[in-house]
């Protein structure tokens, strides 16, 4: 039942309800006003800490003196509850008023001119309003608009939630489509939270839209941290330029990039009118005003979606990229001085007490991405970090590590644990020798709370540093510790997984994200997984699924390298050439000078077709930097570009300085397969698959068994190979070669039935690899017109590739076309292709031709590709 009075109040009627409570209409019989009575929700009457606390937290707000701001004038306690009297304000709430449709343009900048006065008051006091909504704002007959239950939010924060729009829990205090995304995520607040209320109140009375609402509260929650909206312009043109700029950057998800205070946004609002005398003052007698021109904020969209390409010879680099976490770029983000920085590379951390526990290795991980970040903050230094470890090569020495990364200091870490809590310690050492040159005292890491180890590791690690300043900080974590705990696990996992092991660590980084929406490195990660999955399965899905995220990351820090470095690395692997340079032109902007980006221009050119150019980049990014991953990419190229001296000598060059690198053999071993000895290549591979059987290795493998004409092993290495990856129409072609050459007819028709099958889900339709691929699986089933079509499309795909040369050759030997077959084959040759692939079963009508037997019997020079046959395509 309503009341009929509360003390000396009459009550009149029922206003209206909400989460904070119901509020009436009444009579001071006393003072002879209207008042307004607010209860606080009944459930509460019966808690005396929280009754106590609601007391302490009115008579504070009470203190509360503004024009805009519906003042508290008393508080009332009954054995019913606890009342506020307030003040009583004619008029609709703006809400209400919005059912009409949206605000005059004029209109909206003087609301924001008197709610801004009215916040900039209040956070002077110290207070925050946590729940600015339409709903809360009182349009005044004097023609102010007024705030109301400033600060009640919590007062009430202890509660339970009164209605399906409204949340009060501990950590997380609001109404659903009005909170900011740190409210959101239950993170601690400042005044800038109310400030992105403020935008999105601002929006509503623009355009009559809310820009985050959705079907459901947790739909809505998600928007609010991740939903870019349009410009309040672009749905009421009548908006001005600046006046929207001002709503989007009151809007803006990062805290920092918001205006810092009510008071600078009030600034910026008055800027934009005319001179004061002439200034109009209240929301319902405003003049049309000319407002000045301001620069509006850059906004970043989405990149649109791209298809697939290939290029298997890059596999092995392509690996070590995508398993990079691909920090090595932030190494010198705002790294503007000429001079060459620093390298200091951070290594993974020693582990004494509490080794092969799970939580420890999440806290050595976290330890090691800790001091990475703090790293990234001293100004003239390029962290590194140690990127994908070498297969088969256990933990590098100091020196060591230094060497692979041509580092000239290495960070280094131990860590022992007890139960709960473990104990680091961080070291500078130079690289050449592994001397100390600082270290710092012994300090607790938390294992249940790893995402404050950021901090720690900055407060500690700075100081052995003394000679370089302290630029802007790297971006701060914004994640739930349990959502980092995860985090680092799916890390971990995805580190040693198997293309069939990472469904369900996309699962795990989705719930992260729901958890931790603000989080890029999880948003990163996912991104760079599902790259991984396109290039092994070229399902157009998840490489539009890979973009969303890039293009979602780019939204959460424009001016963070890292998305763009993730675009750049999918967009090379994908063939998507535009917009792997759009990506690097912006990085170069940002990072002038940085090695990295020579490596990546230098493969970005070569997919171009200049090749030349790109040989001078990459051999320009080793001169500057001579790690091991540029030393392979050198290497690699100058086998493609037929320089197998030069690139001999690299590979040297490379194992002399790291001797026993895997990948450094490995690419020795092709260099064999290409211009040396088949057994001595079949040697290499075996020892290299005995320690680490991946992909590339066992391919490459089974093509050096095929030459050899051993083709019950070079099976036997090709199924194993299609077993990683069953989806990559390489591998079914490979052993589809096989088992045809065994004479194993039926298998090998089925296979090749599979490639066109893969082939036919392919994005890329147009790429002279898979039409190549297409063209031999066409030959081999004896559909000869559709072979000979399919290889003529991608020689004009690609007209003076030699390794496309040589696939033509092949095709049309199959199908019985000589004289096409010859032509290709010379072509080949000419362009020095190794006479070695000639020597295959299906060129036997070729070597018939006693011209072309003749020229196969000539010295011929080193050839131009390192791509071994029909298999490792």
């Amino acid at each position: 039942m309503e009341p009929q009075r509360v003390g000396p109040y009459r009550v009149e009627r029922k206003l209206g309800a909400g989460g904070m409570g119901v509020v009436y209409a009444a009579w001071d019989e006393r003072l002879e006003r209207r008042v307004a009575l607010k209860q606080i929700r009944p459930e509460a009457a019966g808690d005396p800490q929280r009754r106590e606390r609601f007391r302490r937290e009115a008579r504070a707000v009470a203190r509360l003196d503004h024009p805009s701001i519906v003042r508290i004038y008393d508080l009332l306690e009954t054995p019913e509850g606890d009342w506020l009297v307030l003040q009583y304000v004619e008029g609709p709430t703006l809400a209400e008023r919005l059912r009409e449709g949206p605000l005059p343009p004029e209109q909206v900048a003087a609301l924001a001119r008197d709610v801004l006065s009215a916040l900039a008051a209040a956070h002077a006091e110290g207070f925050l309003h946590r729940d600015l909504k339409a709903e809360n704002v009182i349009l005044s007959p004097s023609g102010r608009a007024m705030v109301l239950d400033f600060g009640l939010a919590k007062l009430y924060e202890t509660g339970s939630p009164a209605s399906a729009t409204t949340t009060f829990t501990a950590g997380v205090v609001g109404t659903y489509r009005s909170m900011s995304p740190e409210q959101a995520n239950g993170f601690p607040l400042d005044p800038r939270s109310d400030l992105f209320s403020l935008g999105i109140l601002l929006y509503e009375a623009a355009t009559g839209n809310s820009p985050f609402h959705a079907q459901t509260p947790v739909e809505t929650l998600a928007r609010v941290c991740t939903h870019s909206q349009a410009p309040a312009r672009e749905l009421a043109p009548a908006v001005s330029e600046p006046l929207s700029a001002l709503i989007d950057a009151l809007l803006e998800k990062e805290v920092e990039r918001r205006p810092r205070s009510a008071g600078d946004a009030l600034a910026r609002l008055e800027s934009m009118a005319t001179p004061a005398a002439a200034r109009p003052r209240t929301w319902t007698d405003l003049a049309s005003t000319e407002m000045e021109a301001i620069a509006k904020p850059v906004r970043t969209v989405s990149v649109s979606p791209y298809r697939g390409y290939r290029h298997p010879r890059h596999l092995p680099l392509l690996m070590i990229l995508t398993l990079l976490l691909g920090l090595g770029l932030v190494a010198v983000w705002r790294l503007r001085s000429p001079r060459a920085p620093l390298y200091v590379a951070v290594a993974r951390p020693e582990v004494g007490l509490g080794a092969g526990r799970e939580e420890v290795a999440l806290a050595a991980a976290a330890l090691q991405a800790a001091a990475l970040r703090a790293l990234f903050s001293l100004e003239g230094v390029a962290a590194v970090p140690p990127g994908a470890p070498d297969p088969g090569e256990p933990a590098p020495t100091v020196q060591r590590l230094a060497l692979l990364l041509a580092a000239q200091e290495v960070v280094t870490a131990t860590l022992d644990c007890q139960a709960h809590q473990c104990q680091a310690v961080l070291r500078r050492q130079r690289g050449s020798d592994g001397q100390i040159l600082a270290s710092t005292a012994p300090f607790d890491v938390p294992l249940d709370d790893l995402h404050l180890l950021d901090t720690a590791a900055s407060t500690y690690l700075k100081p052995l540093y003394p000679g370089f300043r302290t630029r802007l900080e790297a971006s701060q974590l914004q994640v739930r510790a349990e959502d980092y705990q995860r985090y680092l696990r799916v890390q971990q996992q995805w580190q040693e997984a198997r293309p069939a092991d990472l469904q369900p660590l996309l699962a795990e980084l989705d719930q992260i994200r729901f958890g931790s929406p603000r989080f890029l490195d999880a948003l990163l990660l996912e991104a760079r997984i599902e790259g991984f999955r396109f290039f092994q399965t070229r399902d157009a899905k998840q490489l539009d699924h890979a973009l969303g995220l890039i293009g979602e990351a780019r939204r959460l820090a424009p001016e963070d390298p890292l998305p763009l470095d993730t675009m750049l690395n999918v967009a090379l692997n994908a063939g998507r050439l535009d917009e792997a340079e759009e990506a690097l032109s912006l990085l170069e902007q940002r990072l002038p000078g940085d090695p990295r980006l020579l490596q990546q221009r230098a493969i970005l050119s070569e997919q171009r077709g200049d090749r030349r150019k790109a040989l001078e980049l990459q051999r320009a990014a080793v001169e500057r930097r001579p790690s091991a991953q540029f030393l392979i990419g050198l290497a690699n190229l100058e086998m493609r570009l037929g320089e197998m001296a030069a690139a001999r000598s690299t590979l040297e060059d490379l194992l002399r300085r790291v001797p026993g690198l895997s990948s450094g053999e490995n690419l020795l071993a092709q260099l064999e397969l290409e211009t040396g000895d088949p057994a001595r290549a079949v040697a290499l591979y075996t020892a290299l698959a005995r320690r680490h059987p991946g992909f590339a290795v066992l391919s490459n493998l089974g093509v050096s068994q095929l030459l050899l004409g051993r083709y019950h092993e070079a099976a036997t290495s090709f199924r194993s190979a299609c077993s990683l990856a069953p989806e990559t129409f390489s591998a079914v072609l490979n052993l589809g070669d096989a088992e045809t050459l065994l004479g194993h007819r039926a298998e090998g028709q089925a296979l090749y039935r599979r490639v066109l099958e893969l082939v036919s889900k392919d994005p890329a339709p147009d790429n002279w690899q898979l039409l190549a691929a297409k063209a031999q699986a066409q030959a081999h089933l004896g559909l000869r017109k559709e072979a000979a079509a399919t290889i003529q499309q991608a020689v004009i795909a690609a007209p003076d590739n030699p390794d496309l040369a040589f696939e033509a050759a092949l095709v049309y030997a199959v199908i019985g076309d000589i004289s096409s077959a010859r032509a290709s084959a010379d072509r080949a040759l000419d362009h020095g292709y190794n006479r070695r692939w000639f020597s295959l079963p299906w060129f036997e009508p070729l070597r018939q031709d006693a011209d072309f037997r003749e020229r196969l019997e000539l010295p011929q020079e080193i050839p131009a590709s390192n791509r071994p046959a029909s298999a490792a395509r």
